[in-house]
């Protein structure tokens, strides 16, 4: 999965808008659109506000799904 199919099914889980994460997450909507639709790739801080304004546990799986490397280097197998 992608971090905009996976943005999307967060924000339909949680019954919220487009407009209204936006506004959680200070990010406009033409942004979120671009984003959630595969058009613009966003900045490490866009994820993180983003993972907090959905109340996302996982912050490190969303950036991992948005090409962005882990800092932990402790993986359990």
């Amino acid at each position: 999965m992608d971090f905009s199919s996976k943005l999307k099914e967060l924000r339909q889980q949680r019954d919220i808008s487009l407009r209204k994460l936006g506004e959680k997450a200070s990010i406009s909507y033409s942004i979120l659109n671009s984003i959630e639709n595969g058009r613009f790739q966003p900045s490490k801080e866009i994820v993180i506000s983003l993972a907090y304004a959905l109340r996302v546990e996982n912050v490190e799986e969303l950036l991992v799904l948005a090409g962005y490397p882990t800092t932990s280097s402790t993986d359990s197998e």
